[in-house]
């Protein structure tokens, strides 16, 4: 994965997908501090560009990819069913010694870090209006305290800037991490506990739907509603190939 010039991860949010999880799809970890850096989200029209004065050559063209990455019908909005796309920078990273525990957590924990280190945009999908079964809508009483993505995402975004704000922690419900003015970092933490919240519960057909499955003409039709989610991936693919230098 580390001779890849860039890595793109695909992930279903909101419980739909029962083949892979949101927390496989991205390998988020509870347990995991990495911060991911906020792209883009389905309510903001751009991204944020900083000043060519508080980044280098490197980050500016970063960025700039950033920009390419969100592209749609070259109008510059991230389509609705993205919920967000974030961004982990690559990073030097070596295993832990050794402290004796093997647990299954703490291997989770050490993949997750270890993938995080190679540096990845993640797109979280959400496809719950393109599955042709109907939701249930989720008793209060199951629902979860935390926020889903879209509503943490929102929150942050609309807070005022200050310099102090570099950890809310549990009360605020995030440990979002404020590095500069205007740019919103979540940790794999906040991403695996927000992108497993739902209101309404519904039939795990997100996978299929996602990757819009046509093996046979009954799935074509069940998966159609996918597509647009494909298209953009390969629209993606596409730009990112001619891009090389």
């Amino acid at each position: 994965l580390r001779n890849f010039r860039q890595r793109v991860a695909y992930a279903n949010a909101y419980g739909t997908d029962f083949q892979v999880p949101t927390q496989t799809a991205a390998f988020l970890c509870e347990d995991s501090d990495v911060c991911h850096t906020l792209i883009t989200h389905r309510d903001r029209k751009e991204i944020h560009i900083e000043s060519e004065k508080s980044r280098n050559n490197g980050e500016q063209n970063e960025l700039e990819n950033d920009r390419s990455f969100i592209e749609d019908s070259g109008n510059g909005e991230c389509p609705s069913f993205v919920v967000a796309i974030l961004r982990t920078d690559q990073q030097p990273w070596s295993s832990p010694s050794s402290s004796g525990s093997d647990s299954p957590s703490s291997e989770l924990l050490k993949m997750s870090q270890a993938l995080d280190a190679l540096g990845w945009k993640k797109v979280f999908i959400d496809v719950r209006n393109r599955i042709p079964v109907p939701g249930i809508t989720m008793p209060a009483w199951l629902r979860s305290s935390w926020r889903c993505l879209d509503d943490l995402i929102k929150d942050l975004t609309h807070r005022p800037y200050r310099s102090e704000d570099q950890n809310i922690g549990e009360n605020g419900g995030t440990s979002m991490d404020t590095r500069n003015e205007g740019e919103c970092v979540l940790t794999s933490k906040d991403l695996a506990r927000s992108t497993t919240i739902a209101e309404t519960l519904h039939f795990p057909l997100g996978h299929t739907v996602m990757v819009a499955n046509s093996k046979s003409e009954t799935y074509s039709k069940l998966n159609s509603q996918g597509r647009p989610v494909m298209d953009k991936l390969s629209e993606d693919m596409i730009r990112e190939v001619l891009m090389f230098e």
